[in-house]
């Protein structure tokens, strides 16, 4: 599944910074910063969320300098779990979209095996339950984008 994407960038939102998990003595704030915005995309993402998932989605935007992790883990949907709070929980969707194409040393891993090369809009389903972690090894900034919530 692919969304249409016009060339990515980084308009100077208002990105904060959060740490990866879970930490341990391989993984701690050093080395596992990644930056986050909240319910701001590109407009054709924000289509896509609109057409294909009920009306309390909830999105975020992930830029991932070079050097850092997200460590091995499963999703808790934090956010999307603090905005709505009667729902079958077994029914979240989340939608991993890449902003970009891939480029060396970025990296994301989907139960035990790697995902590249991606293509700009490529949509992965990060089904609940099963590991994933994301590496950037490479030189520039690795976006994606997440929609979380409940499919139409």
């Amino acid at each position: 599944m692919r969304i249409k994407l016009e060339k990515f960038k980084d308009k100077g939102w208002n990105w904060s910074l959060h740490y990866g998990y879970p930490q341990d003595e391989h993984y701690d704030n050093h080395n596992t910063k990644l930056y986050h915005v909240f319910d701001v995309a590109p407009q054709e993402i924000l289509s896509f969320a609109e057409q294909n998932f009920q009306k309390n989605y909830s999105i975020a935007m992930i830029k991932q300098l070079p050097g850092q992790f997200i460590p091995r883990h499963k999703d808790k949907h934090y956010k999307y779990k603090s905005k709505n709070k009667n729902f079958d929980k077994k029914k979240i969707s989340r939608y991993c979209i890449f902003l970009e194409d891939w480029k060396p040393g970025h990296y994301l891993e989907y139960d035990d095996k790697p995902i590249d090369p991606w293509k700009k809009g490529d949509i992965i389903v990060i089904e609940q339950g099963v590991y994933h972690r994301s590496v950037n090894a490479g030189t520039t900034p690795k976006y994606t984008a997440q929609i979380t919530g409940l499919l139409k």
